[in-house]
């Protein structure tokens, strides 16, 4: 009669049933961080929109100012030049950002990611100040400025 030989298959590199949940565990555990994130997401645009308005303000407040004790003005499309107690300033468009140098020494940035400007002289004696920054926003300033400024 021949042997019966038995053998027996052990497969030692399977997971276990507790191996399984174990890793379904922290797969859930994960996965319910998901929402978090997004939300923390969306609280750093509202604040990078702050930003971008907290600039904005800074610039029409400083513009205002200096265009308000401005004289002989010279605007195009991109650039406005004007003189302010006797320093020649000049606030013009350059790359995605707007700059202003005092005397052609220097630049100092004021408004950052723009898209595209343009500044435009009225009759009446204002100064309109057009900008769309690269998320597509477009903002308007109206600067008056004094008798005999223009």
């Amino acid at each position: 009669m021949p042997k019966k030989i038995y053998v027996m298959l052990s497969n030692k590199e399977a997971f276990t049933l507790l191996e399984s949940l174990f890793s379904l565990l922290i797969l859930i555990i994960v996965t319910s961080f998901i929402p978090l994130i997004f939300q923390s997401y969306q609280s750093v645009l509202k604040v990078m929109d702050v930003d971008k308005n907290y600039e904005w303000q800074l610039f029409m407040n400083q513009t205002r100012k200096e265009i308000y004790q401005g004289t002989g003005f010279i605007v195009t499309d991109h650039a406005i030049i004007f003189s302010s107690q006797s320093k020649q300033i000049k606030y013009e468009g350059y790359q995605n950002m707007v700059r202003r140098s005092v005397d052609n020494k220097g630049h100092e940035p004021l408004l950052t990611t723009i898209k595209q400007d343009k500044w435009t002289k009225t009759n009446d004696g204002r100064l309109i100040y057009e900008v769309t920054f690269e998320d597509n926003i477009k903002l308007i300033a109206c600067f008056y400025v004094q008798e005999g400024g223009i």
